[in-house]
């Protein structure tokens, strides 16, 4: 990572926020720029592996592809994948069935059960919840999938970093869609420019709601 880079991150005001998180979390991180994403993906993750919790990121993409972005992010993810505190986990996943919730978050269970085979808690996790983003159908499935996880969340025992880039989020309801995502996670990340990026608990719209 060069020194801009470093300078940069330091001055991001996500950052601090992202340090001050507490464990066994439900995050959302939206974005709109894959660079600010990562930023905050790679020091959510650098902080967990720094107190020695293992971290699973899940994709549908190819490891290689994942490892490459986390090691621009300064990670030494071979290092940390030797010591088993670092897995990347390749899912496959159509969600082709956009009517049937409980059998796809009995899918996610099953991947967490999977994807943490051989390694030690706390764990601290990454990943995208539905593949598809840009339908009403996908958004439907996302919105329903996140708030059943939501309300199990604390069965989950574990930290998890969701992440949606809101630039290919279907438009005509978008506003609605984010607000839902809101109230279903403890807290929010918004990763854009640096005089955009914002992050906070999802607790402070509740008491601003009942003002």
């Amino acid at each position: 990572m060069d020194t801009n880079n470093k300078n940069d991150l330091k001055n991001y005001r996500p950052m601090k926020f992202v340090d001050q998180m507490e464990r066994n979390k439900h995050i959302i991180l939206l974005y709109d720029d894959q660079k600010y994403a990562y930023w905050i993906i790679g020091r959510y993750l650098h902080n967990g592996l720094a107190k020695g919790e293992s971290c699973i990121f899940k994709t549908a993409d190819r490891p290689e592809i994942i490892e490459k972005q986390l090691s621009a992010e300064g990670i030494d993810v071979h290092s940390f994948k030797k010591k088993n505190l670092l897995r990347i986990y390749q899912v496959e996943r159509s969600d082709d069935n956009k009517h049937d919730i409980l059998h796809a978050f009995k899918q996610r269970i099953y991947e967490i059960e999977e994807s943490t085979k051989g390694m030690k808690p706390p764990y601290r996790f990454v990943g995208k919840t539905v593949s598809d983003i840009e339908t009403k159908d996908g958004m439907k499935f996302g919105i329903l999938l996140e708030k059943t996880g939501h309300q199990h969340f604390d069965e989950l025992n574990c930290s998890l970093l969701c992440y949606y880039d809101i630039s290919k989020m279907e438009p005509t309801r978008k506003h609605e869609w984010i607000s839902s995502l809101l109230r279903n996670h403890h807290y929010v990340i918004y990763a854009s420019e640096p005089n955009r990026a914002v992050a906070f608990e999802t607790v402070l719209l509740e008491q601003a709601d009942n003002i």
